[in-house]
């Protein structure tokens, strides 16, 4: 074969297979015309060099080890090593062994991890929650929110947001709870907290006035909500212990049927920038963009015709 196609097979540039020559590890024929011709064998050799130079071998060392990778084709012969180039040798094959029984042990400690938290894939459980469920639902809305701009920007206070959140998620909750507008998954790991549309002259959630920057948040955010009918997602919360199985997906998406079937659209809004691509994953899309004070707020609006599935 012709440079070029070694070269296309071993992925290796042609420049560095004429530089494996002039070293003396490549050994390709001559053609009549002149032209070389790189035998078969030399594609397994290429690799061999390759594999042997990333462990740190000079060319000088792989030339004294490629006769022994395999049988020996392209005429090199076993030079006389001195003292010098065995203690080389040995050096490496040492440096060799510690390596491999480092990667040897990473390996096992990724399998030991991957098995301890590689879960079956199992379709969650989404219910309609319950007074009952009052607990578990705080819970998971304090531990999810922790870190949250929003929520620490009504709440900054380390030492008293625990009960503050707790108090806050129970009230949100109990607003919610008797419409059937709240949906957990696996019995409260994600909480998603929907406000129905509210007819004309009709019931609805009634949000009381709220005092402090929770109150100013709601009086410049919920005036930016349309007045026309639509479904409003208030409250979207994962377990810190259960991110990564899609569990406030599944716990949305039970809103979003709602809204779906009534033929109307659903509203939220964040203040968190990651949540947005997030959202936007699940059909949703940035109507507006606003600041409360220095808090910014992203409104989205998700279409009957743009729902996405959240498997």
């Amino acid at each position: 074969m012709r440079i070029g196609e070694l070269s296309a097979r071993t992925g290796t540039p042609a420049r560095l297979l004429r530089y494996y020559e002039e070293q003396g590890l490549l050994a390709p024929e001559r053609r009549a015309n002149g032209y070389r011709d790189y035998g078969e064998h030399l594609v397994d050799r290429v690799q061999q060099i390759r594999g042997l130079l990333e462990s740190g071998l000079t060319t000088r060392l792989i030339r004294n080890v490629l006769p022994c990778l395999a049988d020996n084709p392209c005429g090199i012969t076993i030079a006389d090593a001195g003292p010098e180039v065995l203690a080389l040798l040995r050096h490496e094959r040492d440096r060799m062994d510690a390596r491999i029984s480092c990667l040897s042990r990473n390996r096992d400690a990724i399998d030991a991890y991957l098995a301890k938290v590689t879960r079956p894939m199992i379709e969650p459980s989404v219910t309609v929650a319950t007074a009952a469920d009052r607990d578990a639902v705080v819970a998971t809305f304090v531990a999810a929110f922790a870190a949250d701009p929003a929520l620490r920007w009504f709440l900054p206070d380390d030492a008293t947001y625990p009960a503050e959140a707790a108090a806050m998620a129970g009230s949100l909750f109990d607003l919610r709870v008797g419409h059937g507008t709240v949906w957990l998954a696996d019995g409260g790991a994600a909480v998603a907290m929907w406000d129905p549309p509210r007819s004309p002259g009709g019931p609805g959630v009634e949000h009381p006035p709220q005092a402090g920057r929770f109150g100013r948040y709601q009086s410049i955010v919920h005036t930016k909500m349309p007045q026309t009918p639509h479904w409003y997602l208030g409250v979207l919360a994962s377990h810190p212990e259960h991110r990564g199985r899609r569990l406030g997906r599944a716990a949305m998406a039970a809103g979003l049927a709602r809204a779906a079937a009534d033929g109307l659209p659903a509203y939220l809004e964040t203040s968190n920038p990651g949540n947005v691509e997030v959202y936007r994953s699940a059909g949703f899309g940035v109507v507006e963009s606003l600041h409360v004070d220095d808090l910014p707020v992203w409104i989205m609006r998700c279409d009957a015709g743009s729902r996405r599935t959240t498997s």
